[in-house]
């Protein structure tokens, strides 16, 4: 009789993966860190790193604006857009500066830093890149909302320590009696997405063994977060989400919910209960 099939190691595959296709190379004074994690128009996302005496200076080049411009985002006539970019890139360790996403690092903390530039720029592109035409409003904050309504207690915006880097996490909930359960959302779910939120889910399973791993996934269209004046709830409709990235998700996650799904009773019972 012959022995079942091992699982994938997918954390082994992921790693291979990104090794493979991760390159630096020289641009003018600067190195440029070329990226397998895919822009809105389907290019490399390239993190640039500029030396600044004893530290780098890490940033986008200002290419995550630049692509909002170009999709008709006129970020810079709203001040509440301004504050949308803030709150997305909360917890990261980004600062938005000349309308460039930026922050500092050492020799020694280049790895994590890098890990968080990309975290917020990958945030950006789930609030409103992702899909067309851009009907992706603020999941973080209508999550946030859910929360606060039925009194769950959580800390936001928290970087929590895996095995080699730290990892943005949006929702920590305190399950009582030393328990905890974190709590991911996924703006707009993609395959993409879904292994960047597997990495972390496979770092921090041996950092905090204990917790609970869930993602959320928004399956509806929200109302617009760059329109002023939002439609209503009820005219949301839910979206499909590919079964890989769900499977991806899977593996690595203690559960994985649908954001259409928020007022059952197993959800509650799984993301706050």
């Amino acid at each position: 009789m012959s022995s079942p099939a091992r699982a994938p190691d997918l954390a082994r595959e992921y790693l291979a993966w990104l090794r493979d296709r991760m390159v630096t190379v020289e641009r003018g004074e600067s190195q440029v860190l070329s990226t397998p994690f895919l822009d809105p128009f389907h290019d490399g996302i390239e993190v640039y790193l500029d030396n600044r005496g004893s530290e780098l200076l890490l940033h986008d080049g200002g290419k995550t604006v630049e692509h909002l411009l170009d999709l008709g985002v006129p970020i810079d006539r709203s001040e509440r857009r301004k504050a949308i970019i803030e709150h997305a890139i909360a917890g990261c360790g980004v600062r938005f500066d000349g309308n460039r996403l930026m922050t500092s690092a050492t020799a020694d903390s280049l790895p994590q830093r890098a890990h968080f530039l990309l975290t917020a720029i990958s945030r950006l592109n789930d609030l409103w890149m992702s899909a067309a035409p851009r009907t992706m409003g603020d999941f973080f904050a209508l999550v946030k909302e859910f929360l606060d309504e039925n009194d769950v207690h959580y800390v936001a915006n928290v970087p929590l320590p895996g095995r080699t880097v730290d990892h943005p996490m949006d929702f920590v909930i305190s399950l009582g009696k030393g328990r905890e359960r974190l709590l991911k959302l996924l703006a707009s779910p993609s395959v993409q997405a879904a292994k960047l939120a597997s990495f972390g889910w496979m770092e921090l399973k041996e950092t905090r063994p204990a917790a609970e791993r869930v993602v959320l996934l928004n399956d509806t269209q929200l109302p617009d977060a760059l329109e002023e004046d939002a439609e209503p709830s009820s005219s949301r409709t839910t979206r499909s989400v590919s079964e890989q990235s769900v499977a991806i998700l899977q593996s690595y996650s203690t559960s994985v919910m649908r954001w259409s799904a928020r007022n059952d009773a197993d959800f509650r019972a799984r993301v706050f209960g």
